[in-house]
């Protein structure tokens, strides 16, 4: 593996001891949650069902009083209100906001977003955006479309640093890609931010044009992807065949996680100063401890727009337990897929995470777009789907893999091989077996 860079701190912020950063969080946590309780009908009533105080808080270890909510919970709540307003919001008079929308399987939310709140999360973004080589004066392609919390946040990341952006036709759905790449080509950005499933895309579209990818990323210095987590071997490959200096993962989510890779890659940097990380039993809501799997709950420190406390995620994750090598003294933290996206194979549950790395360990197999088919019924077996590769025989190539995902998981796999992965499932993790068909014999 190639040396990081030597570590380039934004200010002295990036290493401050980690108790003054539990001090600052604390402080945060303590203001968020006498706002809640005093302005925000939802959580009143859930700290008084609960009888729990903000006054009674004297540590971090107090937030665990804090009931767990869910987006169940807030729909619920839409659907009794019949409005998407539902006690959650901090409303200011006639401050500029605007309303983005959080889909997903389980229905639509709103957000609220105020001027405010656009400055601060702007503000702590544009740090995880200098960490990723954006800066002054250089060009940035956003794959974000105007409605996604995203592209609100990155408009002010750019205003901030001083950069300028360029937004293609189009979504972040990898049906576009083709239009993406012809703005890369015209514009020629410096910087990069994309959603991993679209920059899986992004390449399948310059091999299906027979363009290099060193001619499709000319001039681009950085690459800021996220969505899903990148292997460590498509970095690497993937740095080389583009001849960008560097590839970042960002993590993040419209409730107010906000975690950032720095130039060493050994995890994401939680930015504590705009939320709270918890790692907890997905059945029984205790805490779990740094280095253990379990779902990701997250509190939000900034008391404008929409507010979130204790808000499962419903995303898999884990706090990772060594210190950067980088002197960054901000907690380490992964987040590997949905937790609808576990698949349970030979009594293992897995996520496709898992399966992307014994994917990569075949070099003809590194960033080629797969899916992993969950069986109906229980089985030994974990079964993938998975586009054929430009070259290499499938025979010897098929064996690789099999051998690879039984040192790494232990378990047999089963591979589906398609001459392209079918428009509706570009960019999706699991499919289910009713959908793709009945196994092949």
């Amino acid at each position: 593996m190639k040396k990081a860079r030597e570590p380039v701190y934004l200010d002295s912020q990036d290493t401050w001891p980690a108790e003054k950063l539990r001090r600052l969080q604390f402080r945060k946590l303590k203001r968020m949650l006498g706002h809640a309780y005093q302005n925000l009908p939802f959580y009143r009533r859930r700290f008084e069902a609960s009888h729990f105080h903000p006054d009674s808080v004297k540590s971090l270890q107090d937030l665990l009083r804090v009931p767990i909510f869910t987006k169940r919970d807030l729909l619920r709540e839409i659907k009794e209100k019949g409005s998407f307003s539902v006690g959650t919001e901090t409303f200011d008079g006639g401050e500029r906001a605007v309303l983005c929308m959080t889909s997903g399987t389980l229905g639509t939310s709103f957000l609220y977003w105020p001027t405010k709140w656009r400055s601060i999360r702007g503000g702590s973004l544009a740090r995880a955006y200098w960490w990723g080589g954006l800066r002054s004066g250089m060009r940035m392609l956003m794959a974000a479309p105007a409605w996604h919390s995203l592209a609100v946040q990155e408009t002010e990341v750019v205003q901030k640093i001083g950069a300028t952006c360029v937004i293609p036709w189009g979504t972040f759905l990898p049906r576009f890609s083709g239009n993406f790449l012809d703005t890369m080509i015209e514009v020629r950005p410096d910087f990069v931010s994309i959603f991993l499933p679209m920059f899986y895309a992004l390449l399948a579209e310059c091999r299906r044009r027979k363009m290099s990818l060193a001619r499709a990323f000319q001039g681009v210095k950085y690459i800021l992807v996220g969505g899903a987590p990148m292997t460590p071997r498509t970095r690497e490959k993937l740095k080389e065949e583009t001849g960008v200096v560097d590839i970042f993962e960002g993590l993040g989510n419209p409730e107010g996680l906000t975690a950032m890779e720095c130039s060493f890659h050994r995890g994401h940097h939680i930015f504590l100063d705009c939320c709270h990380v918890e790692i907890v039993d997905p059945q029984t809501h205790e805490p779990l401890p740094a280095g253990k799997r379990g779902t990701v709950v997250i509190t939000s420190l900034i008391p404008y727009g929409s507010v979130y406390i204790r808000y499962d995620t419903e995303d898999l994750g884990e706090i990772l337990p060594e210190r950067c090598s980088c002197g960054r003294t901000w907690p380490l933290l992964e987040v590997y897929d949905r937790q609808a996206n576990i698949v349970r194979v030979a009594g293992k549950e897995l996520v496709p995470y898992d399966a992307r790395l014994c994917v990569d360990e075949v070099p003809e197999l590194i960033g080629i777009p797969f899916a992993v088919i969950r069986e109906e019924r229980a089985t030994a077996y974990l079964r993938l789907l998975i586009q054929k590769p430009p070259t290499g025989e499938l025979d010897p190539i098929g064996t690789q893999l099999r051998d690879r995902v039984q040192e790494r998981l232990q378990i047999e796999v089963r591979v589906d091989w398609t001459e392209e992965l079918p428009e509706r499932w570009k960019g999706v993790a699991v499919i289910e077996e009713k959908d793709w068909g009945a196994p092949h014999v």
